[in-house]
């Protein structure tokens, strides 16, 4: 019986999404980047299958079908982006050159710690989208040929990350000026980020939140002129 609960899609779908749900209730209750949905769901689902010793392709037999998702994800971030247009037209000077020049030494120093610790391509491919958002990251990694499921994961981290240290780094640096505190938190730690950009203030979260969009439309441009020096450098 229990294996052929194991091998109904409706089982994993409904506990994938039973911990999202659970992970949003907690996050409200006790605000903390590790109760972030995403984050918990995640490892929660991991925690399970390995001390079960359930093989991932068991519960890809659910799981598949929240990829058909990421698509349409991807569109939604458009609304973002028209919600906050005013912000863009006010501050785009600041919001384009916060992110560009961002985005380009992000990728300088995955270049640089690559080579010193001797990566291979799959693994910078895998590397290079970390700092936007899981939708978009997903498409940039498959086609500079990254590990879709390690980006994920390196996405994810990068976020709880991004969350945690922001105040702190805004404290010692006396980054005080609302748009430049969303902007930093968007374009480095995407959606997780924004969490804590939206209870440092309004101002910080329509900017994160922006900075979110603009930062993946960055990327997106910049991966395919990325290829080819991944591919001179690490082959």
């Amino acid at each position: 019986m229990f294996e052929l609960l194991l091998l109904s899609p409706i089982m994993w779908i409904t506990l994938t999404i039973g911990l999202y749900l659970i992970a949003g209730a907690l996050n409200k209750k006790w605000p903390n980047p590790l109760f972030t949905p995403l984050v918990f769901s995640i490892v929660v689902i991991i925690l399970i299958l390995v001390f079960m010793d359930i093989p991932l392709e068991t519960y890809n037999i659910g799981g598949q079908f929240f990829n058909l998702f990421i698509t349409p994800a991807t569109v939604a971030l458009a609304i973002k982006l028209h919600k906050n247009i005013e912000h863009l037209r006010k501050y785009y000077h600041a919001i384009l050159t916060g992110i560009f020049t961002g985005v380009i030494f992000h990728t300088l120093m995955i270049f640089g710690f690559s080579l010193l610790f001797q990566f291979e391509e799959d693994m910078v491919a895998t590397l290079i989208p970390k700092s936007i958002t899981t939708a978009i990251a997903v498409g940039v990694s498959e086609s500079l040929g990254g590990i879709i499921s390690l980006t994920v994961g390196v996405v994810v981290f990068t976020g709880v990350i991004g969350a945690l240290v922001a105040p702190t780094v805004f404290r010692l640096f006396k980054i005080d000026d609302p748009v430049a505190q969303g902007i930093a938190i968007g374009s480095s730690s995407h959606a997780m980020g924004t969490t804590k950009a939206i209870e440092l203030g309004d101002v910080q979260g329509a900017m994160s939140g922006l900075s979110i969009v603009v930062t993946g439309i960055v990327v997106v441009i910049l991966a395919p002129l990325t290829l080819p020096l991944i591919q001179m450098l690490f082959n």
